[in-house]
């Protein structure tokens, strides 16, 4: 059903700053969310697992990406187009994923 992509080790899978329309679940390594301020300090703002999604943001708005991805070591994402995600059941264990973390996010900004 979805696109499986393979990253290794220290590969930035999405660069902050870039247009993006696609999430990726994370079907097998591990990687670090950052985000880089005007002086180029870098921000750490998460490490993802297997089972974890990013890319959300960019996907829903199909603005700029908001921080870069980095593959800690191997791994294997699946890639999730806006276009797919649009045309899947409100059912479908992606869409109940993403509304779940979407709700997450929101209530940790209040």
């Amino acid at each position: 059903m979805f696109v499986t992509k393979e990253y290794r080790k220290g590969k930035k899978i999405v660069r902050q700053g870039t247009h993006g329309t696609s999430a990726f679940p994370i079907k097998k390594g591990t990687v670090e969310v950052y985000r880089e301020d005007a002086e180029a300090n870098k921000l750490v703002l998460a490490q993802l697992k297997e089972n974890d999604l990013f890319g959300e943001m960019a996907m829903i708005s199909a603005g700029e990406r908001t921080a870069t991805v980095i593959a800690l070591e191997d791994c294997e994402v699946a890639v999730l187009t806006r276009e797919k995600f649009l045309t899947l059941p409100d059912n479908s264990p992606a869409v109940v994923r993403l509304q779940k973390i979407m709700k997450e996010r929101l209530k940790d900004k209040r």
